[in-house]
């Protein structure tokens, strides 16, 4: 069953946005791959001051606790610089099929992540990470909004706000996936800066591609096999050469011994 707590928690924040119209509300979903295949992926949700002064209780109405049980660690509502409010939530996992499982669970029907997916081939030195999906937000607030609640509301919350203030969802807030894959990036539609890739989720509804290849050859890790082996090679080499050299030594003392004395 998805847990949908990323859309339910973010929906309270994008609304007082979306009241005030001149807020601005920010998420930054962060996905860390190790060579292994394990990682971490974070949730950063950043409101600015104007949305904290008019809801100065948001910090304490967030509820995770769904979140919470589902292996979601939730890091404490902390103050920005600026006067707003950083709520962060995180999980680990520990292979790529994991972190696919995990980044569909941020979304609902209407996105904003869809048919995401990471996998991994190849051998631990020389391993292949594939990175694929969909972000897009083709419901507009429906997308951050319970579909239980739309049932019975019969629409996305304050859509009619929306629409009266004339403003674009898009002003209102922005959504960023960042994955850092190991290896270096062979392809990708993402900005690529150095294995971090970086998107920036249409809220049009248009639809931004992940596609992402990387791929890791731990050289350090084959270079010591190799000289690993090259030790061991080495090593049973001087032991045969010592037999040889004992064997030849006792063959020459065995033949002094039956030489008869003068």
């Amino acid at each position: 069953m998805r847990n949908q707590f990323f859309s339910l928690k973010l929906v309270a924040v994008v609304a007082a946005a979306i009241v005030l119209c001149s807020c601005q509300v920010n998420a930054v979903v962060t996905l860390d791959v190790a060579q292994s295949g394990a990682g971490l992926l974070t949730v950063n949700l950043i409101a600015d001051s104007e949305v904290l002064a008019a809801a100065p209780n948001l910090a304490d109405d967030l509820r995770f606790d769904d979140a919470t049980a589902a292996g979601w660690i939730m890091a404490r509502p902390n103050k920005t610089a600026d006067g707003g409010l950083q709520v962060s939530v995180s999980h680990t996992f520990d292979n790529a099929e994991q972190a696919g499982i995990l980044l569909n669970q941020l979304s609902g029907e209407f996105g904003p992540f869809k048919r995401m997916s990471l996998t991994r081939s190849g051998k631990d030195t020389d391993s292949t990470f594939d990175l694929d999906g969909i972000l897009q937000v083709d419901g507009g607030l429906n997308a951050f909004a319970d579909s239980q609640m739309l049932k019975i509301i019969g629409g996305a919350p304050f859509e009619e706000n929306l629409q009266q203030a004339g403003l674009d969802l898009g002003k209102a807030m922005t959504i960023d996936f960042v994955a850092t894959l190991p290896g270096v990036i062979e392809r990708t539609t993402g900005i690529d800066t150095e294995n971090t890739v970086t998107w920036r989720v249409p809220l049009d509804g248009s639809e931004q591609s992940v596609l992402t290849t990387s791929r890791n050859t731990a050289v350090r890790a084959t270079v010591a096999r190799l000289i690993a082996g090259l030790f061991k090679f080495l090593f049973f080499a001087w032991l045969a050469l010592m037999v040889a050299v004992i064997a030849k030594v006792l063959y020459q003392r065995r033949g002094v011994s039956r030489t008869p004395s003068e």
